[in-house]
């Protein structure tokens, strides 16, 4: 194989667990393998080879995973009791994540980093200092700050020797320590991050199965590792360093990935939400949606509302249940009417309430208001309030882009499906909207964005014939979206 491709296969870096001012490693190398000026090559003068060392193995109890290791060079563990927690780990990870419903995973048969042979039927492990990973040694971006990563397709995974970093090709060792945000020397404690760090990376490997990480474009790959971790590895809580940068900025979109944003991971809180409605298999049937060729392109609001529709569940009420019960957070938590079944949210941080109305709220996305002023904003799925000390809150959200609308919702006929609308007559028809709420106060008739089209009694005959696609309607005052689907 060419050096050059050989060097751009590593793509999936880990988490910083709440180092100041790092980012996950992941969306920094998907960003450089768009742009061929950024894969970057071996240092000159880096020579893995060179380094003193046997390298030496394990297997784990359950012949599913080899780990290769040094106890000499720079690459070397301080005792081997962190071999024997790493086996451990692996071991309660891949039950854990086969129990949830996950498919397997399937190793190398060459290692990346010491070049051995890897047994038909064992996953490889690499432990090594991640600074000195062959092929991106002293790396300009940073990636040697992480405390592992996995490979393409999910063939290998690598993990950090010491959680110290500041090696060199110069000889120079690791001296610099990887601390927590609340001050915890991992080099010294290691075993709760080791942990933390083997249930994230492992469940990257399982999500290879279903998802091309190249193309990295769902939030949820991130989010969903993390919140894997936090189920697998209660005490370490490394979701809480995250959620700073979510709970400060409300009403923006899960589904935007920004660079040099830490966001996605502090949607773990929606993993954990979700795992405690729908059960601990939910996340497999999502994958089980990216994977399928008919749904891979589709944002994971609608691969919610896919399983939500299949549990006779609305996926709307449920991401909105998950906006009222997350704001009870920080100092709200003593508040909160919910049972909290996350016993560290009075850990959170407070979420920051607004109190000018969005015009439109975008698909996957919630907002808290506080206004004395009944809200009439755009684009908003539900909406609802809740009382916060002597003042309230509204809480807006949508999920959707569009409506999801199941095969049997066709099947029965949808008001305006078939459209009512031919193009080729010279009259445009009416639609009636029948059997309204006595207390009706009209139609409301909104774009898919949200933007109002018009407010009428029951009979609408728009000037201009609305184009292919979704609408939404609802009775007024306080009806609730339906589909209007436009089709021709």
């Amino acid at each position: 194989m060419p050096r050059i491709i050989l060097f751009a296969l590593v793509l999936f870096f880990s988490q910083s667990f709440g180092l100041e001012n790092v980012r996950c490693g992941t969306s920094r190398f998907a960003e450089n393998l768009k742009n061929p000026k950024k894969k970057m090559l071996a240092k000159a003068g880096c020579t893995p080879e060179s380094y003193d060392g046997e390298v030496k193995f394990r297997d784990t109890k359950n012949k599913s995973f080899r780990i290769y290791y040094m106890e000499t060079g720079p690459h070397a563990i301080r005792t081997n009791e962190y071999i024997d927690s790493l086996a451990s780990y692996l071991e309660q990870a891949y039950k854990m994540h086969k129990n949830n419903g996950m498919k397997g995973i399937s190793g190398a048969q060459r290692t990346h980093h010491y070049r051995q042979s890897v047994p038909a039927g064992l996953y490889p492990i690499e432990v090594i200092d991640a600074g000195l990973l062959r092929g991106y040694e002293e790396d300009e971006d940073g990636f040697a700050q992480t405390f592992g990563l996995t490979f393409p397709g999910g063939i290998e995974i690598i993990i950090e020797n010491d959680f110290a970093y500041g090696a060199d090709c110069s000889g120079n060792l690791s001296k610099f320590h990887f601390k927590g945000s609340q001050g915890v020397d991992y080099y010294e404690e290691w075993k709760l991050i080791l942990k933390a760090t083997v249930f994230h990376e492992l469940y990257h490997a399982f999500q290879s199965a279903y998802y091309n990480w190249q193309r990295y474009e769902t939030f949820w790959l991130e989010a969903s590792a993390t919140g894997v971790e936090e189920i697998g590895v209660p005490d370490a809580d490394d979701y809480i360093n995250y959620l700073q940068y979510n709970f400060r900025n409300p009403g923006v979109s899960m589904e935007i990935i920004e660079s040099n944003s830490f966001e996605a991971y502090g949607w773990a809180t929606l993993y954990l939400f979700l795992y405690s409605q729908m059960g601990s298999r939910f996340d497999s049937a999502i994958w089980n949606y990216f994977s399928n060729p008919e749904y891979s392109k589709d944002s994971f609001g609608m691969q919610l509302a896919r399983l939500a529709d299949s549990l006779n569940k609305n996926a709307e009420d449920l991401f909105h249940e998950y906006a009222r019960q997350i704001f009870y957070s920080g100092t709200r938590a003593k508040s909160s009417p919910y049972r909290l079944f996350w016993g560290d949210m009075p850990n959170w941080p407070n979420w920051r309430v607004n109190t000018s109305v969005p015009s439109v709220l975008q698909p996957g996305t919630f907002d808290f208001i506080r206004t004395e002023n009944e809200l009439n904003t755009a684009s908003v799925a539900r909406k609802s309030y809740i009382k916060d000390g002597n003042n309230i809150v509204w809480v807006l959200s949508r999920l959707l882009e569009k409506e999801y609308v199941t095969p049997e919702d066709l099947a029965r006929g949808t008001v305006a499906y078939p459209n009512p609308w031919n193009p080729r007559n010279s009259k445009t028809p009416a639609i009636h909207f029948k059997n309204l709420p006595k207390d009706s106060k009209g139609i409301e008739i909104r774009s898919a964005n949200g933007a109002l089209i018009a407010r009428v009694d029951s009979l609408w005959e728009p000037k201009k014939i609305p184009a292919p696609g979704i609408l939404y309607y609802r009775d007024l005052p306080y009806g609730k979206n339906k589909v209007l689907i436009v089709q021709y």
